[in-house]
């Protein structure tokens, strides 16, 4: 029944999730603290956060309304539009047909079908409105633009709503780089600072930066002169210098701040990189951006920022957002063929698996901005072209078990022992919540060392990668062909940890199969370990690094000092196979392996047997490792055929189109060069012109005779001339 029940919240979740279709293209849309408001070409609509549509506002054709901004504090939506020479509007929040203030004859978003940015900047007690933008009505041989300005949004500020004067000057910053996109910006709030991003393009480059200012100043000139600038930077492999999108990630130290770049190289596989940045101190200035009448404009030596982590790329990221959950970081990724992907990455930014939430039948490209619902944090709305989607971005029901929930590696699902069912912890109130450490990504559920006491004991000791937020019952048991292992000695298991004594009589030489059982409440797992006497692996037969390998994943103590495998001296923290053993790399001897073709490089999604790959020094490889993008564990594939420039090898199929990442592996498991197989459709046959043929003869015969086993295909090319 539990099973049942699990499988009917799934397709709950996946087959009828929460959809609305427009009859015009998307052009924005933002969510408030209580409703989310929709733009198209021909209205506004007003909506409940699960989609309900409440009320609409119609546009008329000649007014592109460019500037939505919820106003929550003051109850109110800021819309601004181009109907004649421009306009702005309060509506009310909760009832958008309720017009509170109207004025004409302001033009404050872009004229043109520009990007811009506007948020609400400031503080409680002088809030503005903080709009960036391309200067449309720049003239030729204008040499400064205004880009950024601070407008009012309240009659009762100095000048009344929607002036742009403060104690005689104007709010706005300048810029002698006509050509600007601005691509996004938020205010954070404690401490009140306000961050803008933008692409910038001159005849010798293209640039990405960032703008800061202290919005916790009164006046606007005061936020305005407070301007520090940087260039960001992305990335050391190839130059992506086009911000596509980005957000930033909830912290409590700092301000980390998630980009989205590319190369502007549609056929390039990797043409759009993920990467991670602390832009809590931005300090300096770029050239070319000012307050507005201060010269000379920017320094001439740009601040410079690089990536903390490139943390993913793919060829066609279109939009990101970012939950954090304890030390996790979650990121929901866009795509520019309609995928909606989600990454996790632990507290030093390595990533996880990615996994699809979502992909449209259609291929619609992700609008770059996406938002939460702002009450759970549970759902994510993203914009399709005509389509709104609400997309729950935990699936925590679809697992069954605690194994299966722990082994997903999602840190926002964890096993509720009082409900007996993988949950949020929000969902799991007053029992514990059995979840993933923060250092699960590198580490098997289990683990496991062989340690000798003084008096020459052997002790297994046992560790789930596993924590709670209470004391569930936890007990382990240990068998051999049935038949309990331990001799009795041990002290009681406590959560995630338990230990046998193995009994004198097993003083093994070669490995010993133990069947370890462990139960978490109702939660039985059983796992197979393979024991192995530390002393008995000796360097004889092998490199020191693989001697490694095999000591630590045996869970013996590798000494670096003598380069030997020994017992350890009781239960400690496992250390990962990585760490123990990558000094020993350097000692591998060996050329390093370099692929320079392989053929064929296009195969179709059935795979390709007998594929050529040519190289340098390839005697070392052992294999060929296959990886997609989208893909947790690689593929792998043996080598046959070899010798020092060629080796042959089979392309195992693909249950979806795209390219995959080929390199070739050595002993040390270090993989080497980077090629690129596309897998495609199947070629079909629709039919054969021309249906007739000669007659029989010397020279002539049907098809059929002269290939009596094969079908042949032939293409038709379309508005091609010979």
């Amino acid at each position: 029944m539990r099973r049942l029940l699990g499988i009917l919240v799934l397709l709950k979740y996946c087959i009828c999730g929460d959809v609305q279709d427009f009859d015009g293209d998307i052009k924005d849309f933002v969510v408030g603290n209580s409703k989310l408001f929709v733009l198209t070409d021909h209205r506004l609509h007003q909506m409940r956060h699960d989609l309900y549509e409440e009320k609409r506002k119609d546009i008329t054709e000649h007014n592109r309304v460019n500037i939505l901004v919820p106003f929550d504090a003051n109850s109110t939506l800021i819309t601004c539009g181009t109907l004649k020479d421009g306009y702005c509007e309060v509506l009310d929040i909760n009832d958008i047909t309720n017009s509170i203030y109207y004025e004409s004859n302001i033009l404050i978003g872009p004229r043109q079908d520009e990007k811009s940015v506007a948020f609400i900047a400031g503080t409680s007690s002088s809030r503005y409105l903080l709009v960036g933008k391309k200067d449309d009505d720049a003239k030729y041989q204008d040499t400064s633009y205004s880009v950024v300005t601070l407008w009012n949004t309240l009659q009762s500020q100095a000048g009344g709503i929607f002036s742009i004067f403060s104690q005689g000057s104007i709010g706005s910053i300048q810029s002698t780089v006509r050509d600007v996109e601005f691509v996004d910006g938020f205010q954070r709030v404690s401490p009140s600072e306000s961050y803008l991003f933008l692409n910038t393009k001159t005849d010798s480059e293209r640039k990405v930066l960032v703008l800061w200012m202290n919005s916790s100043k009164e006046k606007k000139r005061e936020i305005i002169k407070s301007l520090q600038a940087a260039t960001i930077r992305c990335c050391s492999d190839k130059a992506r210098p086009v911000l596509v999108a980005c957000t930033v990630i909830p912290s409590v130290n700092g301000v980390i701040w998630a980009g989205v770049f590319s190369a502007q190289n549609q056929q390039d596989p990797e043409n759009s990189a993920l990467a991670l940045y602390d832009i809590s101190n931005v300090k300096g200035r770029v050239k070319g951006f000012c307050a507005i009448g201060e010269t000379p404009c920017g320094s001439e030596s740009d601040t410079e920022l690089q990536p903390l982590s490139v943390v993913f790329k793919y060829s066609s990221m279109s939009a990101v957002a970012a939950v954090r959950s304890g030390s996790w970081i979650v990121l929901f990724i866009g795509t520019s063929d309609g995928q909606l992907i989600k990454l996790m990455l632990d507290e030093k930014f390595t990533p996880g698996c990615p996994t699809v939430l979502f992909k449209s039948d259609d291929e619609r490209a992700v609008f770059p901005r996406m938002h939460f619902d702002p009450v759970d944090f549970k759902h994510i709305y993203i914009a399709l072209r005509k389509q709104l989607r609400r997309v729950s971005v935990v699936l925590c029901a679809k697992y069954i078990t605690l194994k299966d929930c722990r082994a997903a590696l999602d840190p926002l699902c964890g096993w509720c022992v009082n409900t007996q069912r993988c949950s949020t912890q929000d969902e799991c109130s007053d029992t514990s919540w059995v979840s993933i450490p923060k250092n699960s990504l590198q580490t098997q559920l289990f683990s496991f060392q062989m340690a000798e006491n003084s008096s020459r004991k052997i002790s297994l000791h046992l560790s789930l990668s596993l924590e709670s937020t209470g004391n569930p019952a936890f007990s382990c048991t240990f068998t051999k062909e049935s038949d309990i292992l331990c001799d009795g000695s041990d002290p009681p298991a406590v959560f995630p940890n338990c230990s046998c004594s193995l009994p004198d009589q097993l003083q093994y030489t070669g490995g010993l199969r133990v069947s370890a059982t462990v139960n978490i409440e109702d939660q039985k797992i059983t796992e197979t370990l393979t024991l192995t006497n530390c002393s008995s692996i000796t360097d004889s037969l092998s490199a020191s690094h693989t001697q490694c390998v095999q000591c630590v994943s045996s869970g013996c103590h590798w000494s670096s000092s003598s380069k030997r495998c020994e017992w350890t001296h009781g239960p400690g923290e496992q250390l990962h196979i990585q760490d123990a053993c990558k000094n020993l790399l350097s000692e591998m001897v060996y050329n390093k392996p370099a692929i320079l073709s392989l053929e064929p490089n296009k195969v179709s999604f059935h795979g390709r047997n007998n594929v050529l790959l040519r190289g340098r020094n390839l005697e070392s490889v052992t294999k060929i490792r296959i990886q997609g993008d989208l893909d947790c564990i690689p593929k792998e594939s043996p080598v046959f055929d070899r010798s020092s420039d060629t080796l042959r090898f089979h392309i195992p199929p693909s249950g979806t189109k795209g390219t995959v990442k080929v390199c070739v592996v050595t002993p040390d498991d270090r993989c080497h060069g980077n090629s690129i197989i596309t897998y495609s459709s199947q070629p079909s046959c629709t039919g054969i012109q021309p249906t007739v043929s000669w007659s029989r003869s010397d020279h002539f015969r049907p098809l059929s005779d002269q290939l009596p086993h094969t079908c042949i295909c032939f293409s038709i090319i379309v508005g091609t001339s010979y």
